[in-house]
């Protein structure tokens, strides 16, 4: 049987998935923190020149969706900065 290991994928698929994740649970429940991982996550994928492009153009669009819909704050709480590098690097162990 095949398992699917996010650890053997690549850095931006790993960073898409999280995104997917966190933008399924702020489009079920409203939660603008979930957007916010998301648009996180995309916009690094966006920034990754070793990502597909086109995956990159996509990834920019929608960080700038999530944007327009999310109220503008001055800061953005440390932990979700630091759950977001989390999830760059690999999940822990």
């Amino acid at each position: 049987m095949e398992t699917n290991d996010l650890h053997d994928e690549p850095a931006p698929a790993r960073m898409v998935a999280g995104a997917l994740a966190h933008l399924a649970r702020h489009m079920t429940t409203g939660c603008p923190r979930a957007a916010e991982l998301a648009a996180l996550l995309l916009d690094r994928v966006a920034s990754d020149a070793e990502a597909d492009p086109y995956l990159r153009e996509h990834a920019r669009e929608l960080v700038d969706i999530l944007e327009c819909e999310r109220p503008a704050r001055s800061v953005r709480s440390s932990r979700f900065a630091d759950m977001v590098e989390q999830l760059a690097h690999g999940w822990p162990a």
